[in-house]
This record gives C-alpha cells, structure tokens and sequence, in this order.
C-alpha cells in the first residue's frame, strides 16, 4: 500500500489516545505532606522552646520566692536564738527565783558543798 500526499483515502481511522495517568497528583499530596510535616516539626519544636522558656521563668521566680523564705527563716531562727539566751540567762533565773519564788541568798554555814566523788 502506497500512500500519496494529498490523497484521500477513506480506511484512516481516528484512534483516540490512551489515557495518561498523572503521577503528578501522587508527588504533589506527597510534597504537601512533606510540608505539613515540617511545619508541625517547626510548631511542635517551637512550642517546646517556649515551654521550656516559660517553665525556667517560673523555677526562676519559685527560687527567688524560697531565698527570700530561707532569709526570713534565717532571721527568725536568729532571734529565737537570741531570746533562747536571754531565757536560759543566769541573772533572770536569779530574779525569777527571788521574786516569784521567794528565795534568798544562802547566808554563810547554810552552803554545803558536796565532793564530785560522792555524786556518782
């Protein structure tokens, strides 16, 4: 069969082209699914930095609240001290016995001294 330019010839046919797939789709979800994955990785990193910023901001300021406790303590253990002194004091124990209780000062033969050998 010879073919002429120019000819007409009634047996051509009109053969309709194959469907094309579009792979195309397939790498596109996958690119969008590749950027939304970075992106969460970019917002969950995000936030745990802030997390991470806000909870040594709090420790900072619990710290500082325990510092300013302990001084507190640190002055009342100091003036507990203090008046633990003052109470256990021989010159108010003194007063205490010869006001309240009525004591008096030995006068002389009525101290007997005891030996340290006997005690035990």
């Amino acid at each position: 069969m010879s073919y002429v330019i120019g000819g007409t010839r009634s047996d051509i046919r009109v053969v309709p082209r194959p469907a094309v797939r579009r792979p195309r789709l397939r790498w596109e979800s996958l690119e969008l699914l590749s950027t939304a994955a970075l992106g969460v990785l970019i917002l969950v990193g995000t936030l745990l930095y802030v997390w991470q910023h806000i909870h040594v901001v709090r420790l900072g300021y619990e710290i500082e609240q325990l510092r300013e406790r302990q001084s507190a303590l640190v002055q009342e253990n100091k003036a507990l001290r203090l008046e633990l002194g003052q109470l256990r004091s021989l010159k108010r124990v003194e007063q205490i016995a010869r006001k309240r209780l009525g004591m008096v000062t030995p006068k002389p033969g009525q101290v007997v001294l005891v030996p340290e050998s006997a005690v035990q």
